[in-house]
Parts: C-alpha cells; structure tokens; sequence
C-alpha cells in the first residue's frame, strides 16, 4: 500500500450560506442545496471538497473576481476550450448550472495556515519494504507524473525501467531536481511538499504548507526551498529538511516562483500586481522592483540576466533586464504565451526561442538577439509545450489534439508528418533522455501511456502504460537552463 495522509486542517467554518443575497435573490434555498449536491457528485474530484482546488484551480470568491456569474454557469454548462474542464451541458441545466454559479459567490471562512501548521504537518513517511536499485546515472534519471494515481514514478534513464513509485498526491508543475541530481521536491496543490530521495529510494520528508500551492522552487544545494501558495496568498521559505524559517504575506496572486539561475536567490512574481520579489538565502532578505506590468509568466534567457515575461490579457511579450530592471523590446501577440514551458534553440549561429500561446492555434519563433518575431506556425489546436533539444532535429509542439507536431530547426517549416500516439487521445507534453535520442511523449488518459520515439527516425521505440502521465523530466534537461 502507499502512504496514504489525510491532513486536519486548521481553517475556521467554510459555506456561510447566505442565500438571499445570491444573485439578487434569484436562488432559492432548495436550488442551493441542490447545487451543493451537484457539486459534490461533479465538481468534487478536481476543485476539492471546500472548494480549496485540487487537480483544478480553487473555487471560491477569491479566486473567481474575473468571472461574473453568467460566465460561470456558461462554463459549466459548455466547458474550457483546451483545458481539462469538459461541458456538463448533459447533466446540469441551465438553471443548476445558475445556483452552481451562486454557490461558487459563497465567501469561506478566513483561511489560516501558519508556520506552526505546518510544523505540525512535518512527517517521516517509513521506507517501503524490499530492495530499491538506484539509478545507475543520476542525471539520466526520468520521472514520471502519473495524475491518474497521484504517483511519482522513478526511471532508470538507460533503458527506462521502473525502479520505484511513491504516492504523493495531486502533483501540480514540474519536480524540482537538486543540483547534484541526488533529491526531488514536489508539491501539489492541495499545498503538500515531498522530498524524495533517488540514491536511497522513498520520500525522506512531507509537510503541508498551504491549503492551495502554485509551485515550489528549490536551491541547487537543496538546502532552501521555496512555495508560493494562493490560499493563503504567501511565500513559505523552507530548509532543505522543510522546517519553516520564514511566511512572507503576498499582496496578490502568485504566478509562480523560481530558482534564479546563477544566484543565491528565489524570485516570484505576481499574477495581479507589477511586482518582482526576490528572496536571498541564506539570510532571507527580501528586495522588491516594480514591473511595467504584472508578470503572469516569464522564464529566464540562458546565459544572461534577462527574462521574456507576458501579463495575462495583454497583447505583447516583454524582454526584461533584471540588472537594469528596463524593458529592452516587446513583441505584439495574441493569446497568453506558455513563456516558462518555451525552448531555447540555437539556428544559424543565433539565439531563438519557441513558444506556445494559451487559447490561440500557433507556434511563434522568436529571434533573441533583435527581439522579433521571426515565424509563426498555425497548429491543429492551442498546445502547452513545444520542447526540443541538440539531440533532435526538430521542435515537438503538442496541439491539445491526438497529434504532436513537428518543425524542421533548420527551415522552421512544418512536416507533413504528424505523430499520433494514439488516435481520439491527446498527445501532450515531450520529453527527451539526457543525451535527447529518445523523445517521450503523454497520451494524457486514465487508460494512457509514455510512448517512447526515436527523436531523429521518428519511429516508435517502445510504450508503458500509466494512468493520466501528465508529465515527464530528465533531471539533466530540468536542472540546467541549456540552450535546447
């Protein structure tokens, strides 16, 4: 059996039913319970029983302020183009999906997770019984998001045999590798941090730091690691041992934070205010720069100080100079870019990067040194990730569509070939082994698999099957900041 944890959180009395005051008094009490029914049967699964989040985002008045209500029961009746979040049109009316939406207004109970909380929540999961073979290679190493189980599951990078799966929970983002491959910290966004050990096998150390997590980052030395949470809105600084050392209060949402490469520094910014915080360790001191405008996502340029950063409903990408804290170019765009999911690639001696656009059907190819646009390519649908590496040949575009796409680096054209794991499932979210022959690719289903491509040929190597693999990481390719 795996380790299996149910937290007690510490948070005060959660729906206040209010209900005469739910859209202008046009929910009934009866429609209310209903609705909470109906919650419990449909929304539970992905949003969490208190509305907090879980696989999906959290549901209460905090975290709806850009829907009003009409738009909510519209999204629950007709659903999210290119996410997870399907139509329920067949089994919620248009009259529940309104008392669903008057349900989601309902405000919860202060939230209140603090540094004793989490202390409390500190545990030694005991080592699973029987003989654990670590990986032979440590930065070969391949893990493995299995959604389906809330699992962890660790491969050898040669030959890409299972040697271990540790239960964890609803991994949300990517794991985070120490600098000498030999730990991973994950979380999830029920707010739960894991640190797994690959050279003895097992989680060495769990603790519950939020209620709703956005990411986490840690230090190259796994000494300090960072969590920015949404509920509460914080930003928990950890040793490498997860004993809290510091809760520093956010005055918006987070989008996320990081390592900053080449520096003994966190960095985080927010999704709702044009702010940049940094963190040093180990003193924790804090800085602060104000942004032109809020970084919904950025990722960082290799080899320099810069970053490209884009806000939530603009229209342009930034290049942004963290020494000189300017903006030295932008480029005007549609649809919000996937920045920390781009690639970086070197053609003709140059610099480019490729990126997908959240909600848009398009690739853009961007050359770093004049900032520009230098090539956009229509997809079959709005993707996640394009990803490459010197190993291969080509840029892998997921489509949200059965098929992965691919781009010629040397032409920048699109192949008339597509690969298509398995038709009427999506294809999602490439991976490369260290050396970047064998590309690896997520049929993203509760019956999927990682099929496993020659990354030059194209031709299907091998498959393991697993349940919803949302994701897979090289520990050389997600540790270092390469140029891909």
């Amino acid at each position: 059996m795996g380790i299996q944890i149910r937290w007690l959180p510490r948070i005060l009395p959660v729906f206040l039913l209010i209900p005469q005051m739910l859209l202008a008094g046009e929910v009934t009490e009866k429609e209310l319970s209903g609705a909470k029914e109906q919650y419990r049967e449909l929304c539970r699964e992905c949003h969490g029983a208190l509305r907090y989040g879980g696989y999906a985002p959290p549901l209460i008045p905090e975290t709806l302020g850009r829907s009003n209500d009409e738009k909510l029961a519209q999204v629950i009746l007709d659903g999210l183009p290119q996410t997870q979040m399907k139509s329920y049109r067949d089994k919620v009316s248009p009259a529940q999906a309104k008392a669903l939406a008057a349900l989601l207004r309902q405000p919860v109970g202060e939230i209140s997770w603090e540094s004793s909380d989490i202390t409390a929540s500190l545990i030694r999961p005991e080592k699973k019984p029987g003989k654990y073979t670590p990986p032979r290679d440590l930065e070969k190493t391949v893990l493995v998001v299995e959604r389906g189980t809330g699992s962890l599951v660790v491969l050898d990078g040669d030959g890409l045999k299972q040697l271990d799966k540790a239960e964890v929970g609803r991994i949300h983002g990517g794991p985070k590798f120490t600098g000498d491959y030999k730990s991973v910290v994950v979380s999830t966004r029920d707010g739960t941090i894991a640190r797994y050990e690959l050279l003895e096998g097992g989680l060495s150390v769990m603790a519950k730091v939020a209620v709703n997590t956005r990411n986490v980052a840690v230090s190259p030395a796994g000494d300090w690691v960072a969590v920015a949470n949404q509920l509460p809105r914080n930003l928990v600084l950890m040793d490498g041992q997860l004993r809290p050392k510091k809760v520093l209060p956010l005055k918006g949402t987070p989008s996320g934070v990081y390592h900053h490469p080449g520096t003994d520094k966190f960095v985080l910014t927010l999704r709702d205010a044009p702010q940049m915080i940094f963190v040093e360790y180990p003193s924790l001191k804090i800085s602060e720069i104000e942004l032109p405008i809020a970084f919904e996502d950025f990722t960082f340029v290799p080899g320099s100080n810069r970053v490209i950063a884009s806000s939530r409903g603009g229209t342009e990408i930034l290049l942004y100079d963290l020494n000189r804290h300017a903006v030295l170019g932008s480029i005007q765009t549609s649809g919000l870019p996937h920045l920390f999911s781009a690639t970086f690639f070197m053609r003709d001696g140059k610099l480019k990067t490729s990126l997908n656009h959240i909600g848009v059907s398009k690739i853009s190819v961007i050359d770093m040194e004049s900032f520009s646009e230098e090539k956009t390519l229509a997809l079959k649908g709005a993707g996640y990730f394009v990803r490459t590496h010197p190993g291969t040949p080509y840029l892998w575009a997921d489509s949200n569509t059965e098929a992965i796409q691919l781009i010629d680096k040397r032409t920048l054209e699109l192949l008339d070939k597509s690969l298509v794991p398995q038709p009427g499932k999506k294809a999602m979210h490439t991976e490369f082994t260290a050396d970047g022959k064998l590309a690896l690719v997520s049929i993203w289903d509760k019956d999927g698999a990682v099929v496993v491509y020659d990354s030059t040929t194209l031709k299907e190597v091998s498959r393991q099957p697993y349940n919803m693999p949302v994701g897979k990481y090289n520990a050389l390719n997600k540790t270092d900041f390469p140029v891909r």
